[in-house]
């Protein structure tokens, strides 16, 4: 998954695994959202639950049937 930073606008690439644990947290602590600090700025970004789940791997019990 690739995201912009907000005030910098450098790409910042959160991978499959990152995505996933993200998911998983946000779910387990009912958030609105995953927050991702930017390497060269360090500027706080909001990723969103709904972001997330759309790019995260797919399990056999997410698939519907």
């Amino acid at each position: 998954m690739q995201i912009r930073c907000y005030k910098c606008q450098m790409p910042i690439a959160l991978g499959r695994d990152v995505v996933a644990e993200a998911l998983a947290l946000v779910k387990k602590e009912n958030l609105a959202h995953y927050d991702v600090r930017c390497p060269k700025c360090r500027t706080t970004n909001r990723v969103s639950k709904k972001q997330l789940s759309r790019i995260a791997p797919r399990t056999k019990t997410d698939k519907k049937e």
